[in-house]
């Protein structure tokens, strides 16, 4: 895991830099280069950025809080934390030559903008009562957010400015195609399958009666709209490979083909029915059938190369300044005597040196 992420510091850069603020506030505060570090005793400058001094208790904290948020707590050692402070550098350098670029470009954000990004944050929490809680557990307010929302959506604008002209063409698209179809555009055997999916036992009941009394799939639907939670049209059934038919859903693969199926239970308040339309046997898809993927594909894989190569050169033209090398570079390893004995790692605090520099201390 760690290999990886020295090998790939510059994408992990793009994933952080223009992460933005999502539900249950979880990247709050992570890799914020304003932030001026902690007074705790035995903190002190570890770097320079455009003159601003960097506390290791910034570089320590934010470490951490990337750890925790990439689901590496139970990989990482303190063997990989020079690696890990010197990705937190960088990111904080990029973040700040990402911020003039802002300003070089005369980037804007409207009052909308702002209002609809924290709209749609607090749309993922059940009750806002929950998200005012969410906040207060973060230790920000709504202004705080609206202000690191506004951030962020600004540094999104610099990536989108920069990757607007990217286009793609048939033969570019027919040739991303040849390479990949044996292995990526592969249609499994399987059933096409006609779904709805009700609340209750009752009203999927009724719905089957109706379809087994003669009437058709897509008008039932349309009368039961009120009722029924989703459903695929029936000029559109889903493709379910053969693989994914098992459980409480390996009943299709007795249904008589046209044939209304069985109300089966799949949990609380959902209840399924389903019409398998057609076998179909494993497959190549043709290019006719998913050019318009192959396009977006292409034209992604452009703007993600545009913006990591844009990235390099935001760190390039950073003015970083060492003032204590040493805890962002691994240390060599000293053999005693006998080989496989090796000292500890002396540049990387152990836990009590994280809590002690960070502030956080278990009780």
């Amino acid at each position: 895991m760690m290999g990886f992420l020295r090998k790939n510091v510059r994408w992990i850069m793009l994933i952080v830099v223009v992460l933005f603020v999502v539900s249950c506030f979880a990247g709050y505060g992570m890799y914020s280069p304003g932030s001026s570090g902690s007074s705790v005793s035995g903190d002190y400058p570890v770097a320079r950025i455009d003159g601003e001094r960097i506390m290791r208790s910034q570089v320590e904290r934010e470490m951490l809080e990337m750890i925790q948020g990439m689901g590496l707590t139970d990989s990482v050692t303190s063997d990989d934390y020079p690696a890990l402070r010197s990705t937190v550098l960088d990111q904080i350098a990029v973040t700040k030559e990402l911020d003039k670029e802002v300003k070089s470009r005369k980037i804007s954000v409207s009052k909308n903008e702002i209002d609809e990004a924290v709209g749609n944050i607090e749309s993922q929490f059940p009750t806002r009562e929950i998200y005012l809680q969410q906040m207060q557990t973060a230790g920000m307010d709504e202004r705080g957010l609206r202000s690191a929302v506004e951030e962020q959506i600004l540094r999104q604008k610099v990536f989108d400015d920069i990757t607007s002209g990217v286009s793609t063409d048939e033969q570019e698209k027919q040739g991303f195609y040849d390479t990949l179809k044996s292995y990526a555009f592969q249609k499994p055997e399987g059933f096409n399958v006609n779904v709805a999916h009700f609340a209750t036992e009752e009203l999927a009941e009724k719905a089957k009666g109706d379809i087994d009394a003669g009437k058709v799939w897509d008008s039932v639907m349309e009368a039961a709209s009120a009722d029924v939670l989703n459903f695929t049209p029936y000029d559109e059934p889903l493709r379910i490979p053969l693989a994914q038919l098992t459980g409480e859903v390996e009943f299709i693969k007795s249904v008589d083909m046209n044939k209304i199926s069985k109300v089966i239970k799949l949990g609380d308040a959902d209840y399924l029915i389903a019409i398998k339309r057609s076998k179909e046997e494993a497959s190549t898809s043709s290019y006719e059938e998913v050019s318009s993927d192959v396009g977006q594909m292409l034209i992604n894989q452009k703007r993600q190369s545009l913006q990591s190569d844009f990235l390099q050169e935001l760190r390039t033209r950073a003015n970083i300044e060492f003032l204590d090398q040493s805890i962002f570079s691994a240390p060599e390893p000293e053999v005693s005597g006998d080989e496989s004995e090796v000292s500890p790692d002396v540049g990387s605090p152990d836990s009590a040196d994280v809590e002690s520099l960070t502030g956080e201390t278990e009780e």
